[in-house]
């Protein structure tokens, strides 16, 4: 089976927390949702001018934010077909979370797509807005070699890590004791 686009999962970490950047052929997935939803978003824009006067009206072409990697980069097979976030009210059970809401909560804006894995490919396809109808058949699929998506999404664990040392290691030169948060809710709760 030919494999004919390339993914890179980069990990960032814009704020106290990891997220995930997808990069497809060497592009954001945020930039190629932006194309795709532009001439969707002018129209829109266009046709609610008078609701908004005086303000300008808010473009909504490619208005989400990265996925937070909590449960979502590897080892969790979200990225692989396998959602860990299931159905919801506002997606699908065959979809998977990529892209979220600026404001923290999935549901409120997202982009979803269906994730088809085999034993040499993974395919992405079926790509959607959750608020808006907004025909996004010109997006994807995207399929990508099985191999180099996982070894791509393996990456992201090993940044974490060095991202966490590197945390540490300054913390400690500092002659602070870096921050520890617990992970689970039960260990939260004991936390206090």
């Amino acid at each position: 089976m030919d494999h004919p686009h390339t993914i890179e999962f980069r990990l960032l970490r814009p704020h106290r927390f990891h997220v995930i950047d997808l990069v497809v052929n060497g592009t954001r997935l945020l930039d190629l949702v932006r194309e795709a939803e532009l001439p969707y978003a002018v129209k829109e824009q266009r046709e609610s001018e008078a609701d908004f006067a005086p303000d300008p009206v808010p473009l909504l072409a490619g208005a989400y934010a990265l996925l937070r990697t909590d449960g979502r980069a590897w080892p969790s097979r979200h990225l692989l077909g396998e959602p860990i976030d299931g159905a919801t009210d506002v997606w699908r059970e065959a979809e998977t979370l990529l892209l979220t809401c600026p404001c923290g909560v999935d549901e409120c804006w997202a982009l979803v797509a269906r994730v088809e894995v085999s034993d040499t490919a993974v395919r992405w396809s079926d790509f959607r807005s959750v608020r808006r109808d907004w025909d996004l058949t010109g997006l994807g699929p995207f399929i990508f070699s099985r191999r180099q998506y996982e070894a791509s999404l393996r990456a992201t664990a090993r940044a974490a890590r060095e991202a966490r040392t590197a945390r540490r290691l300054s913390a400690a030169a500092a002659g602070r004791r870096p921050p520890r948060w617990p992970r689970s809710p039960a260990a939260r709760r004991a936390a206090g």
